[in-house]
């Protein structure tokens, strides 16, 4: 990385966003049975170019690394209005086994995860446009313990009942044996992967209020998409994505990943390993400290996690915060690190053991 310049970048970065805009506008020409292929397309190709422009803010101007993450926002947003509009709704949804559904609908994963900020108050319904395929969802909850190994996962052995709808019993996780990638990092005898094993799945966390929230389950992740969080406390293993966050209050976030993007969020605790330097924007009251490792899973079991996620254990920049709102060489008001004292230890075990008992 140390011979890309602002200029050799630019010269990759705004053909790259020519042609993604210019498929955007002719989307709507697309075949219906070519749309979702098309659609996908775009969701990576967007998601690629905002990771080259992540990968790179160390050696980019503050002013060019908030353009070139404008455009990226505004073609994500674009997508996200055309998809709603051209991708017909999927038939069928997963729920928790614990709890009714709501008749409320999720944001679109591209909502959740580059929304701007807006007027609109976030619990509004609004259509989904989530590929369930590759979502997993916890929406419109209040006071309840959510781990996500009591939702049902879609699988490539979930094979469809007789009236065309996947057989739910196929598709529910065992929550004994835990992988990541293929990877056992549980102490279960056996060591095939379940054939629960698939591509990363992203996970959706919206309107949750007072929750208590288990990511450490059975499936490997990718992305985390949250939205409207207010005093929640989240446990996350290593995951292969990113952690992207917005409209949060009053919580306390425990992650590691590769890219970690704040937005529009206050008062928050957050012990974070992560590879790239983190992002804030819009936010205020934000204490980072590192990740709370001891406490996730034992070493040999969490270093198995990590390295399935594609993450490197040594290298953690979780105080190397970047606040797109203070372009000064000063500290940011923003933001800061906890003090000791202020660490709140065992935090991380009662969300994954005391729990669930």
């Amino acid at each position: 990385m140390s011979d890309i310049t602002k200029e050799n970048f630019r010269a990759t970065f705004d053909p790259k966003r020519v042609a993604i805009e210019r498929d955007l506008d002719n989307l709507s020409n697309v075949p219906k049975t070519q749309i979702q292929a098309a659609v996908d397309n775009l969701v990576q190709r967007i998601q690629l170019l905002e990771k080259a422009v992540t990968d790179n803010i160390s050696i980019l101007p503050p002013y060019d690394t908030r353009i070139c993450l404008e455009a990226v926002k505004a073609a994500s947003e674009r997508l996200s209005v055309l998809r709603g509009q051209l991708v017909p709704r999927p038939k069928f949804s997963f729920k928790s086994r614990k709890t009714v559904a709501t008749t409320a609908t999720s944001p679109s994963a591209l909502q959740v995860s580059n929304a701007a900020t807006t007027t609109t108050p976030p619990a509004v319904t609004t259509q989904s446009t989530v590929d369930k395929s590759l979502f997993m969802t916890f929406e419109n909850r209040a006071g309840e313990y959510l781990f996500l190994g009591d939702l049902q996962v879609p699988t490539s052995a979930a094979q469809p009942d007789e009236t065309g709808h996947p057989n739910p019993s196929a598709m529910v996780v065992d929550t004994e044996p835990i992988y990541l990638g293929g990877v056992q990092v549980n102490d279960i005898n056996t060591t095939a992967p379940t054939s629960a094993i698939e591509k990363p799945k992203d996970v959706a966390l919206t309107n949750l209020t007072d929750c208590t929230i288990n990511l450490v389950h059975t499936l490997p992740l990718g992305a985390i998409h949250i939205k409207n969080l207010k005093r929640c406390v989240l446990v996350i293993p290593p995951v292969s994505g990113s952690i992207l966050l917005h409209d949060c209050e009053g919580c306390t976030l425990i992650g590691a990943c590769h890219q970690s993007r704040m937005h529009t969020s206050t008062n928050m605790d957050i012990y974070l390993h992560v590879t790239s330097e983190p992002i804030i924007e819009d936010c205020t009251d934000m204490r980072f400290a590192s990740y709370l490792y001891q406490e996730v899973l034992p070493a040999d079991q969490l270093l198995n996690l990590f390295v399935a996620a594609g993450l490197r254990p040594e290298k953690n920049l979780f105080d190397h915060v970047k606040d797109f709102n203070w372009l000064r060489q000063q500290q940011s008001p923003n933001w800061r690190l906890l003090e000791a004292s202020e660490i709140k230890q065992g935090i991380a075990h009662h969300v994954l053991y005391t729990q669930r008992a």
